[in-house]
């Protein structure tokens, strides 16, 4: 709330990027509702920059809005709080009035001058955008969906800011589209993982269809292949799963490589377990493994992570679904082994072998899983895997005379 920002609260605020920007949008008399629509920002959204949100780390974003306040980049981006406390100081007292001055007078209006009517948009920008939607699926591998929500949600916006406002021919606007559908598509997997659904379902539809458009038929397939978990791992409509599995196999047939055809065969095969079809899911699983040996086609830069580990791991979970306990344990160990670079994508399968012990019948197996690896289990950065815990933790309530399960809820309770 702008009442916030009284005498007592501005020192405390110098230090800190998003105060800043609330101390500069205040002079200029902006609310932040028009701030927002300067950096395409929700009002909600500007509020939690100014609290120092997430945002506030993406120069992107700072560089939209010292364009939008029309003040140097350096007032807030600089190395250190010493360093922030010196330059703002400084900068308030001979800046700001200069700059809100101009605003009052009518000699400089924010709208017309700092966002300029009509972007420039290249190849290079368009490479940029590529890169980081790359870094966004390898940020989510590291530390979850959960933290990264609202950057995803800005770096979308700002796509969606370019093509509807940015000057560009049309070769450069076909990839800039591309670029937005596989943004759209990391959105909506990182929402997917924070447990925010419908986001996800939204952010996935957009990317199809935007792929749709310029006739992309490998970014198409993988919003569809993230688009089916939603309709049978976390919904009630497997065969939906199946059917935008098996678009995403037809869009991706002509000129998709293999692990993109590999990931949308292994989502059928789950969606078939889901609905208990052994024989179409192991048809299914069968199909994935091909297409992973194959050499045939181009992936998708972000799937070049995508190890023969996931694949096992993804295959297991199709086999525990069906009751195959014995297959599922293999697979699963095999991804627990292969995923030594990524600590939580480790913990996350070890989660789900833990799970199928116990499903089996192991219980004491299964929970001494959870136990020996608790310290990273306890604390995944997933809202997704916290969510399969607390369904594990459900189950084991009618085995609390099995000692093992009695030590998982000593830690469970007290995490």
């Amino acid at each position: 709330m702008d009442a916030l920002d009284d005498a007592a609260g501005v020192t405390a605020l110098l230090m800190t990027t998003g105060g800043t920007i609330r101390r500069i949008r205040k002079s200029l008399g902006m609310t932040q509702g028009e701030l927002g629509a300067l950096i395409h920002f929700t009002q909600p959204g500007v509020s939690q920059l100014e609290h120092d949100g997430p945002a506030v780390h993406d120069i992107r974003v700072l560089r939209r809005v010292a364009k939008a306040l029309q003040v140097p980049l350096a007032i807030l981006v600089v190395d250190t709080n010493e360093e922030a406390d010196v330059e703002r100081r400084q900068f308030f007292k001979i800046g700001v009035l200069g700059v809100g001055a101009a605003a009052a007078t009518g000699k400089s209006t924010i709208a017309n001058e700092s966002v300029p009517a009509a972007t420039k948009v290249g190849g290079a920008d368009v490479e940029r955008i590529t890169t980081s939607v790359d870094k966004f699926h390898e940020l989510q591998l590291m530390t979850g969906g959960d933290s990264l929500c609202e950057i995803a949600t800005n770096n979308v916006r700002y796509i969606e800011h370019l093509l509807d406002d940015g000057s560009y021919s049309d070769k450069v606007g076909r990839a800039l589209t591309n670029a937005g559908a596989e943004m759209m598509t990391a959105a909506g997997w990182i929402h997917y993982d924070a447990g925010r659904w419908n986001e996800a379902r939204r952010y996935y539809a957009d990317a199809a269809q935007a792929a749709t458009v310029t006739g992309n038929g490998i970014a198409a397939a993988h919003a569809w292949v993230n688009a089916c978990l939603l309709s049978y791992r976390e919904g009630s409509r497997p065969k939906e799963g199946v059917q935008l599995a098996e678009a995403a196999q037809l869009a991706a047939r002509r000129e998709g490589g293999p692990k993109l055809r590999a990931l949308a065969a292994i989502r059928e095969a789950e969606a078939y377990s889901v609905i208990g079809d052994q024989s179409a899911t192991v048809a299914a699983i069968n199909r994935a493994h091909r297409a992973f040996e194959s050499t045939k086609g181009r992936d998708p830069s972000c799937l070049a992570y995508l190890p023969e580990a996931q694949l096992s791991g993804l295959t297991g979970l199709a086999f525990m679904r069906l009751g195959d306990h014995d297959k599922a344990t293999t697979h699963l160990r095999t991804a627990v082994e292969g995923t030594p670079m990524y600590p939580r994508e480790r913990t996350a399968w070890q989660i789900r072998l833990a799970q199928n012990h116990i499903r089996a019948g192991a219980i004491a197996d299964g929970c001494a899983l959870l136990v020996q690896h608790f310290e990273n289990v306890g604390k995944v950065a997933s809202a997704r895997l916290q969510t399969a815990l607390t369904n594990i933790a459900g189950e084991l309530r009618t085995h609390t005379s099995v000692t093992e399960v009695r030590e998982f809820f000593g830690l469970w309770t007290t995490r």
